[in-house]
């Protein structure tokens, strides 16, 4: 699936960008004859680092995952990605819920692909929300989100796949809206999509197979920091799901992913800036 001119993982630009700032301040200094003036001696630089947060559906505090105050509370907190699950319904909307039955989340029963969109509007969620559709998540995200991963969890058919790119297209989605998904099949189906493409995984894939994407989502707790340097190396962008406690976020700092998706928005900038700033 690895597309023609595939977009390079986030970790490349991440370093273009600082040894640039790097260059950028060192001429200044030097140019300006700053860095001679009273033996002034240039600042060392940072060698901190911590994986980019994805506030896995949402930072709930209380309230309901995959919904739009969900969404405003994890941006307002200062995570810059966020997460969310789509299925489509029976006139092939893209809507927002992880399960296949709204029973879990929503006051009503039944399956997401036997409601028509009108139907699903009608739910409120167990908070008095109305769960949103993929449009109405993409609009609160655009402009302040730095990434959004939207995980499918169903293979879109024809008319389902005319629908989400309506939505891509309308909002421009494609540079900050990364689709992903447990199912090669799904993203086999998005495939002209011109958008960044990730597989989910319980167990870490293959090299072979991991190659085929821009990035994979691998459990926490499978990923070793060997696995986690196999993939770089082949400039395939690690994502972690779903370590929600120091220890974890710890660990796999130390072993360079580049995104902790985790339940704990507020607990992991907490504890980023507590390591980059003691």
């Amino acid at each position: 699936m690895r597309r023609p001119g595939k977009a390079r993982s986030v970790r490349p630009l991440v370093r273009w960008a600082r040894e640039a700032a790097k260059i950028s301040l060192l001429s200044a200094l030097t140019l300006g004859g700053v860095g001679e003036a009273h033996g002034l001696a240039l600042p060392a630089p940072s060698t901190c680092s911590t994986p980019g947060v994805v506030s896995h559906r949402g930072y709930r505090a209380g309230g309901v995952e995959n919904t739009i105050k969900a969404f405003d509370r994890a941006l307002d907190a200062g995570s810059e990605q966020i997460e969310f699950d789509v299925h489509f319904t029976k006139d092939h909307h893209p809507v927002l819920m992880h399960d296949a039955l709204v029973d879990r989340t929503t006051t009503g029963t039944g399956r997401v692909s036997d409601m028509t969109l009108a139907r699903f509007r009608e739910l409120r969620t167990t908070d008095a929300q109305r769960p949103p559709t993929l449009s109405a998540a993409l609009e609160l995200a655009r402009g302040r989100a730095e990434e959004v991963l939207v995980e499918l969890k169903e293979v879109p058919d024809a008319q389902d796949l005319r629908s989400l790119k309506r939505d891509y297209r309308r909002f421009d989605a494609y540079t900050w809206a990364s689709l992903m998904s447990f199912s090669r099949p799904a993203l086999e189906a998005v495939a002209s999509i011109p958008a960044r493409k990730g597989l989910l995984a319980t167990t870490a894939p293959p090299l072979a197979l991991a190659g085929k994407f821009d990035f994979v989502v691998v459990r926490y707790d499978r990923l070793t920091e060997a696995l986690t340097r196999e993939y770089l190396d082949d400039d395939v962008a690690v994502y972690a799901w779903t370590p929600n406690d120091r220890s974890a976020w710890e660990r796999l700092a130390g072993y360079g992913v580049d995104r902790v998706i985790t339940n704990e928005t507020s607990a992991y900038l907490a504890w980023a800036r507590e390591r980059c700033d003691p």
